[in-house]
């Protein structure tokens, strides 16, 4: 039990607690703490020993092979991709034996955009969720961004877009993430396969119809010889009075004529603004399956 003046002490070192009033005209409280030790995030590579349990988190979301999740977190590195996880415990942060596993983020490099981190394979294990761990996670992850010199997070979602929102997330439009790729090749050669529009940040996107189909070729066949001077008679003037030029004969048909050119092009409709919101948006996955694109600054 503590005294009322103990209670703000208690409040500040002890973070989220249940007070449960014992006897009013004592004016006593009892303080029951919310969880059982401090939380943080670390990178996945300086704990390899959370990498099996940590495949079999992002596993419990994301179906994949065991030995395929090992092995693609066993990508993070210093350099990127970085693999964070989550971590409730009373011990100390190079490990203990009272550590719960509470979930996984992944950060990458975004091509073109030094300033940028891309987020995914948010996960919070299912055991744990409902407790505001979720947003502890991002705010780890953005803590642990900005201390590494960057200032803007780039993300997807296919159903979480109000989560985001309400953590600062706005819509932006769509990045490169460079993955693992960085790892091994610079991002200067990256940046060059880039096949990405502008960094302009704005909402909307202009999509207009297909470019006017350009009008038919006429076939050769089509086209009569050009005509040409003919040459000079050789013969005399004698030879020609007993040699008439003869007549072309009447039974061949006429040369064909050329056909009249194509109709122009119906008018094209105007270019119409394509705006991605909460509720909806125009861009997909590669399955096909609608995909929200959204940043923050940090």
């Amino acid at each position: 039990k503590c005294t009322v003046e103990m209670f703000t002490a208690s409040l500040l070192s002890r973070g989220c607690i249940t007070l449960t009033l014992t006897e009013s005209h004592q004016c006593t409280w009892e303080c029951i703490p919310f969880d059982s030790g401090e939380v943080w995030a670390i990178p996945l590579h300086q704990r390899p020993d959370l990498l099996e349990p940590c495949a079999d988190l992002v596993n419990s979301e994301w179906q994949r092979s065991h030995g395929a999740r090992v092995h693609a977190l066993q990508k993070s590195c210093q350099e990127f991709p970085v693999a964070l996880v989550l971590l409730q415990g009373s011990g100390n942060r190079d490990g203990g034996d009272r550590e719960t596993l509470l979930g996984h983020v992944r950060l990458s490099r975004v091509v073109s955009r030094p300033g940028s981190l891309f987020v995914e394979s948010v996960v919070v294990s299912k055991a744990q969720r409902g407790k505001g761990y979720g947003r502890t996670l991002m705010q780890e992850t953005e803590r642990y961004a900005k201390a590494r010199g960057f200032r803007r997070l780039c993300l997807t979602t296919h159903d979480k877009q109000h989560f985001y929102a309400h953590l600062g997330y706005v819509l932006s439009m769509p990045v490169q993430n460079a993955g693992v790729m960085a790892s091994f090749m610079p991002m200067e050669v990256l940046e060059r396969f880039s096949k990405l529009p502008g960094t302009d940040d704005t909402q909307g996107e202009v999509q207009g119809g297909p470019p006017p189909p350009s009008p038919p070729q006429i076939p050769p066949s089509f086209i009569g010889p050009a005509p040409s001077t003919p040459p000079p008679l050789l013969l005399p003037p004698s030879a020609l009075s007993r040699h008439p030029t003869p007549s072309p004969p009447s039974g061949l048909p006429p040369p064909p004529s050329i056909p009249p050119p194509p109709p122009p092009p119906p008018p094209q409709c105007p270019a119409r603004l394509v705006f991605q919101t909460l509720e909806e948006t125009p861009y997909r996955d590669a399955k096909g399956v609608p995909i929200f694109w959204m940043h923050k600054d940090i």
